[in-house]
């Protein structure tokens, strides 16, 4: 196996873990996000379900299925790459306090090297394919 290939494995198995949870386990989700409205957990369901779609979409690309003719997973490697960049900065404004959390408590620094994860196998996806 290349190490591209485990890249986008392991990029399945990470976005399929976290939908998973955001899907089926949104409330205890947003209770450890210190949201504690029961529709909290709620708006945390769609999320779930656009994940998973962007995990299904990465299972189309695999090398050696190719779904419907789609060939190059760069694209959607991309996107999880802007997309986790964009968390982590965020993220780190939080810890920093550049911004303000919404109930005005400290921000974990756990949450805020989380996003690293992804961005790591994405980094690694692209400087060896």
């Amino acid at each position: 196996m290349s190490i591209p290939l485990l890249c986008h494995v392991f990029l399945i198995l990470f976005g399929g873990f976290f939908a998973i949870q955001l899907t089926f386990n949104s409330q205890k989700f947003a209770e450890s996000n210190r949201m504690d409205s029961p529709q909290a957990g709620f708006a945390f369901k769609p999320a779930g379900f656009l994940m998973f779609g962007f995990v299904l979409m990465l299972i189309a690309t695999l090398p050696m299925l190719q779904i419907g003719g789609f060939s190059s997973a760069k694209e959607l490697v991309a996107g999880v790459g802007i997309f986790t960049l964009s968390a982590f900065i965020f993220n780190m404004g939080l810890v920093l306090k550049v911004w303000s959390t919404f109930d005005g408590a400290d921000h974990e620094p756990k949450n805020a090297i989380r996003p690293l994860i992804p961005l790591i196998a994405v980094i690694i996806y692209f400087v060896t394919s």
